[in-house]
């Protein structure tokens, strides 16, 4: 099988050799084409790259304008040619025989268009259980039809799984049959794209899990998850955006909208706490009711019978409740 690994890009030349040399130094798998897709970078990526990669299978695409993750990922996929499609993130690095095991999967298993697996993740250069126990819950919760000591096969069942347990496996581990990718990613979406992407896959296509790590997946700020942002409103705004494009899908089931609905109560429920401490009083306020509109409803009473007193507590002032008309 022929393999196109789609890379975007954007001021990363520090770190782009790296993934780009895990890619062209897979064995076993066939041959394999890197596509990087440049979202005008102004580090001076692209004459790097034609010098630096002169000669070597990588095309380097530049998009019109800034096009984001989505945006870029779908420049790369439109132009590959292999019968098999890998995404990889330009800060992450594949693990020798990546492509190997994925290669093997599609070709042992004919119905599985999509295949991931496990991430090495390090800070600094040490490994980190970042997401292992999380990794190893939401698989063993996951509906298998076969299992060897190398790959889970998943049902038809996936769907609703992804919809009750979110998106727990890296971007960068994924290879799919060039018809899956051919999908392609919704551009409007700047954050849980990926998510978004492998919910609307799981509808007609099948799935498989890597048992064994894929990539190395470097630690950094710019890569923090939600759950450990800062920010009062974090990225809550956009997963919510995501999870309305997935409730729009057409012909879905109630159980699976009511999946959808309690992510967003959970999202809501988690981003009203964030204003809470910001001291932001009625938008936690607003936050928990349209949380308890969605379910979660003894949660979002007892925080909304709360608010009054913490505001007392923590006094008046820009942002709280006694503060605004």
């Amino acid at each position: 099988m022929t393999l196109s690994v789609v890379i975007p890009t954007y001021n990363r030349r520090h770190v782009l050799g790296t993934a780009i040399d895990s890619a062209l130094s897979q064995q076993g798998c066939g041959p394999v084409e890197v596509v990087v897709s440049d979202d005008r970078s102004t580090d001076g990526t692209t004459d790097w790259l034609a010098t630096t990669y002169a000669g070597r299978p990588v095309r380097v695409l530049t998009n019109q304008g800034m096009k984001g993750p989505a945006g870029g990922r779908n420049t790369g996929i439109r132009a590959a040619r292999g019968e098999l499609v890998a995404l990889l993130d330009s800060d992450d690095a594949f693990l020798p025989g990546h492509l190997a095991a994925a290669a093997d999967v599609l070709r042992r298993f004919p119905d599985v268009d999509v295949v991931f697996g496990r991430a090495r993740y390090e800070r600094n250069g040490v490994p980190e259980d970042y997401m292992g126990p999380n990794f190893d819950r939401k698989l063993a919760a996951a509906p298998a039809v076969q299992r060897d000591d190398q790959v889970v096969v998943f049902g038809d069942g996936f769907f609703s799984h992804l919809l009750a347990y979110g998106c727990w496996f890296n971007l960068s581990t994924v290879v799919m049959r060039a018809s899956a990718a051919r999908e392609l990613m919704n551009e409007q979406l700047r954050i849980s794209e990926d998510y978004e992407f492998w919910v609307r896959l799981s509808r007609r296509h099948r799935f498989a899990c890597l048992l064994q790590p894929q990539i190395r997946y470097t630690l950094h700020d710019e890569n923090i998850s939600f759950e450990a942002d800062h920010q009062a409103a974090g990225h809550a705004p956009r997963l919510i955006q995501a999870l309305q494009v997935m409730r729009g899908y057409p012909g879905m089931a109630a159980s699976d909208l009511a999946l959808i609905d309690r992510q967003m109560a959970d999202i809501l429920f988690d981003w009203a706490w964030r204003c809470r401490q910001a001291g932001n009083w009625r938008q936690a306020a607003g936050l928990h009711w349209q949380s308890l509109r969605r379910g979660r409803l003894l949660d979002n009473l007892l925080a909304l019978a709360k608010l009054p007193l913490l505001a007392l507590r923590r006094g008046s002032g820009p942002g709280t409740m006694a503060g605004q008309g």
